[in-house]
């Protein structure tokens, strides 16, 4: 069974990428087939396998040989790990990780992402919590998306703090806390110069952390 799906995590993983593709180039999720960015050649079916396509193929296009992102083949791998921890008691949590890490794809392309990934996993952090918990958990998300366009430079997007919200309300004060910290560590490690940088794919990264490593 954990073979099983860590197969139908790298399928997941695949498709997920895929799609953060087709929205940094605003394309649509159905046409055109699966083709090289670079070539525009479309695939063949052996080409599309996750993970031993990219190992298979050196990590390189078989028509023209252009570098194929890593990006792809981390995702299949990370999203496979995730599903063999698939247990009814974690199964809202991965869903929401799933979209939050689609969120950061897309982030990482084009420093947005689609706006309804924040509706979306409402339902999941709020699921059994008090009315008054989700009263002002949905002030505090109304007020993000209301206040945040008219700050000038913020320090964060607001993606990022729905996104901790959403955290808090899943895993408590002291899991964001430590969340958070290798985030922006991590941030931190990477950035090369005084730029805007994409925060969510830090973030996922430090809950897939904290997820695969708990007791780290």
């Amino acid at each position: 069974m954990t073979i099983i799906l860590f197969i139908y995590g790298t399928c997941i993983g695949s498709w997920l990428t895929a799609m953060a593709d087709r929205y940094a180039t605003n394309t649509s999720p159905f046409y055109p087939a699966s083709h090289c960015d670079t070539c525009q050649t479309p695939l063949a079916h052996w080409q599309l396998v996750p993970v031993c396509s990219y190992l298979l193929l050196r990590g390189r296009c078989h028509y023209c040989h252009a570098s194929i992102p890593a990006t792809t083949f981390i995702m299949e791998v990370t999203v496979g790990l995730l599903l063999t921890t698939l247990h009814p008691t974690t199964s809202t949590r991965l869903i929401w990780l799933g979209l939050w890490g689609f969120a950061a794809l897309c982030d990482a392309r084009t420093q947005t992402f689609p706006g309804w990934i924040s509706y979306a996993t409402l339902p999941l952090v709020l699921w059994g919590h008090t009315p008054l918990v989700v009263l002002l958990t949905l002030t505090v998300a109304l007020s993000i998306r209301v206040l945040w366009p008219h700050w000038r430079h913020p320090l964060l997007g607001d993606g990022d703090l729905e996104m901790m919200l959403s955290y808090l309300l899943l895993w408590g004060m002291t899991a964001t806390a430590r969340w958070v910290l290798l985030a922006s560590t991590l941030a931190l490690l990477q950035r090369s110069a005084p730029r805007r940088i994409a925060f969510l794919p830090y973030l996922v990264i430090s809950a897939v952390c904290w997820w695969l490593l708990p007791e780290v």
